[in-house]
C-alpha cells in the first residue's frame, strides 16, 4: 500500500505531557457526564488505564494532576474518589496567593452581602415547605449544638441553604465561595467571626423570616447571617422583627 506523494508533514508524536493532560480532562469529563458528587468512587487505576487505553502510570500522573486541584482525593488502599470541596487543599492554595492582612472587614461583609442576598431571595421564592422544615431542623440541632458538633452542622445549614435555591449551578458554585470565605476571608486579623452564640440563635430566626417569603426581609437577613451581634437585640435575644416572623409563621 502506498501514500499519495501529497502529504508532506510527518504525523505529531504525542507528547507524554500531552497524553497526560488528556487522561486528566477525560477523568473530569467523566465525572461530569456521569453527574458524580464529593465521596463517589472513581474505577480502579487498572480500569480506567484501560478504558483509557494508556499505562497505568499516566493515569496515575493525571489522577495526581487532578488532585491537587481538588478534584479527587486518592485514599491510599481505598481507591480514587470525587473530593468533596470541603476536603481539597484548593482553598490553601488560594490563599497563599492572597495578602488577608490588608482585608478590610468592611468591603469583606460587602462582597458576602452581594452573594447572600442572591441567594436568600432564591430561597425564598423557590423553597418547599419540607425544605424549610429541613432548614430548621439543622438550625435547632445548631442552636443546641456542642462545640465539636456546630462545625458539621454549620456546614449542613449552608449545603441546605444552597440545595433549597432549586439552582444546581449555585448548589456547586455556592460551596465553593463559602469555602471561599470562611478559609480564606477570617483567615485576616480583620475580619472578625461572628460570636458562636449569636451564630447558633440566629440561623434559627432565618428560617424563621424566610418562611414568610418576603423580600423586604432579605437585607434583615443578610445582617442576621453576616453580623449577628450587630443587629437589635444583639445580645442572643431574638429581636422584635424575628419575634414577628415567628408569630406570623404557620411553622413554629
Amino acid at each position: 500500500m502506498s501514500y499519495s506523494s501529497s502529504v508532506t508533514e510527518p504525523l505529531p508524536v504525542l507528547r507524554r505531557e500531552r497524553l497526560i493532560d488528556r487522561a486528566a480532562e477525560a477523568l473530569k469529563d467523566y465525572i461530569l457526564a456521569n453527574h458524580l458528587s464529593g465521596g463517589d468512587r472513581l474505577p480502579s487505576e487498572s480500569e480506567l488505564a484501560r478504558s483509557l487505553g494508556v499505562s497505568r502510570n499516566v493515569v496515575r500522573q493525571a489522577v495526581s494532576t487532578l488532585e491537587t486541584i481538588g478534584i479527587v482525593r486518592v485514599a491510599q488502599g481505598r481507591g480514587i474518589y470525587v473530593a468533596d470541596v470541603a476536603d481539597s487543599d484548593v482553598f490553601r492554595h488560594i490563599a497563599r496567593w492572597i495578602d488577608t492582612t490588608e482585608l478590610d472587614n468592611a468591603e469583606f461583609i460587602q462582597v458576602r452581602s452581594i452573594f447572600e442576598r442572591g441567594v436568600l431571595e432564591l430561597v425564598m421564592a423557590n423553597a418547599s415547605d419540607e425544605e424549610l422544615d429541613h432548614l430548621e431542623s439543622i438550625a435547632v440541632a445548631l442552636r443546641d449544638a456542642t462545640e465539636e458538633d456546630e462545625g458539621g452542622l454549620h456546614d449542613r445549614f449552608h449545603q441546605a441553604l444552597l440545595e433549597a435555591t432549586g439552582n444546581r449551578f449555585l448548589v456547586t458554585l455556592g460551596t465553593i465561595l463559602y469555602r471561599f470565605f470562611w478559609s480564606v476571608g477570617y483567615t485576616s486579623p480583620n475580619v472578625p467571626r461572628p460570636p458562636n452564640a449569636d451564630m447558633h440563635t440566629s440561623h434559627l430566626q432565618m428560617v424563621q423570616l424566610l418562611r414568610r417569603r418576603c423580600r423586604d426581609d432579605v437585607p434583615l437577613l443578610v445582617t442576621l447571617h453576616l453580623s449577628p451581634d450587630h443587629r437589635p437585640g444583639g445580645d442572643g435575644a431574638a429581636k422584635p422583627e424575628t419575634e414577628a416572623a415567628a408569630a406570623g409563621s404557620d411553622h413554629r
